[in-house]
């Protein structure tokens, strides 16, 4: 045993403190540690963390931030500090956060624990007052699907002229349209913050609100398929067993072989790496948004 506690300190937003908080899973599996805290830089997610049974203490850094800090914390009463450092984004960033902590046999996989009083809302209450016909599918749609997504060809990508905020097409996606056409065989609900807004910005959302990243992840456990990017709204999905089917552009664009932040011949980004045998779907980047809706009713029909 390495000792009886130790204290995790994460980094990044949404998505990576819930991919780090598999951590406490394998080293209590593996008998490293009795006691697992956390420092979270975010307290959006702070709910669904605390569910997790194997952590015990949770802290939120006390300005958000993706490097959380927290002046209050007594280091003295740990046996072991793990600091986390950003993601190389070249192996499955659960794989990645648990190799640097010291696990031993690391998994892709995570899970994240809902809320049981919004569970028990979206068993009963919601399928009472909803207007949603049940003889149909129901999946959840991102808000800011849009400005997340690049609609570019093969040549324009290998040429790498990027456009601020569009890309190497120049533009993005018919995200309306696509959306308008699958109304007419699923029912949407629309789930995360609007395409102007920000993690920074709903940190004063209260968990009791239906707009709170702790309901609209029992919203989605109760989909039968989450549309959208990658990001941290997927990966909660992905984490309450939804199916994911993602459009691959925005990976592509950011850190693909002609990533304009990095360029990585395959990021592993993406459900369909946590969950290698769950069904995710990544659709290939230079569909388009006719071949996206296509698929898409393909995967779902």
């Amino acid at each position: 045993m390495r000792g009886i506690k130790c204290l995790i300190v994460t980094h990044g937003f949404f998505g990576d403190i819930i991919f780090a908080s598999s951590i406490a899973k394998r080293l209590r599996h593996e008998n490293q540690f009795n006691y697992v805290d956390y420092l979270i830089g975010f307290p959006q997610v702070a709910r669904l963390v605390k569910n997790n049974p194997y952590i015990n203490d949770v802290y939120v850094s006390e300005i958000p931030l993706p490097k959380p800090t927290h002046s209050k914390i007594d280091e003295s009463k740990y046996d072991e500090i793990i600091r986390l450092n950003p993601l190389s984004f070249l192996e499955p960033p659960t794989i990645e956060f648990q190799k640097y902590a010291g696990v031993r046999n690391p998994v892709s996989s995570y899970r994240v624990y809902t809320d049981f009083q919004y569970d028990v809302f979206m068993k009963t209450e919601f399928r009472e007052t909803s207007p949603i016909d049940f003889n149909k599918k129901t999946i959840a749609v991102m808000r800011n699907w849009k400005p997340k997504t690049y609609l570019f060809t093969r040549e324009e990508y290998e040429r790498g002229i990027d456009v601020p905020n569009f890309g190497y097409g120049g533009k993005n996606r018919d995200v309306e349209t696509i959306v308008e056409r699958l109304r007419e065989k699923f029912n949407i609900i629309f789930v995360g913050v609007d395409a102007d807004m920000n993690q920074y910005q709903t940190q004063n959302v209260d968990d009791t609100s239906p707009a709170s990243i702790l309901f609209q992840t029992s919203v989605m456990k109760y989909c039968d398929a989450f549309i959208g990017t990658e990001g941290g709204l997927c990966n909660l999905a992905a984490g309450v067993g939804t199916k994911t089917i993602i459009t691959g552009d925005f990976v592509h664009q950011l850190y693909g072989p002609n990533g304009v932040i990095k360029k990585i011949d395959e990021p592993k980004l993406g459900p369909k790496y946590y969950f290698p045998n769950a069904g995710h779907v990544t659709l290939d980047p230079f569909l388009t948004d006719d071949e996206v809706y296509e698929q898409i009713v393909k995967e779902l029909e």
